[in-house]
């Protein structure tokens, strides 16, 4: 038996716009202000310190490293970059 009010193809129904607008929904988990300043203190009291490039190159192109008893190059690209290899 055929169904002459079907058509022959499948075709999938969903809202337009909520197909291009959904997002994931951001967590509802509430932080509170003190919390966070007291883990951004901490974590910036157990960071090592920032070290520029330039002191570590002091205007070479490259730079030797050892560490633990391995030797690595650090080098500088001529777009900015640093590479650091074994």
């Amino acid at each position: 038996m055929t169904d002459l009010t079907r058509s022959p193809t499948l075709s999938l129904r969903r809202p337009a716009a909520a197909a291009l607008t959904s997002r994931p929904k951001a967590s509802t988990t509430a932080v509170a202000p003190r919390a966070v300043a007291e883990r951004s203190s901490s974590v910036a009291a157990t960071a090592a310190p920032a070290v520029s490039s330039e002191t570590l190159l002091k205007g070479r192109s490259h730079v030797s490293i050892v560490h633990n008893g391995e030797t690595y190059q650090l080098r500088a690209t001529r777009l900015g970059k640093l590479i650091l290899t074994k």
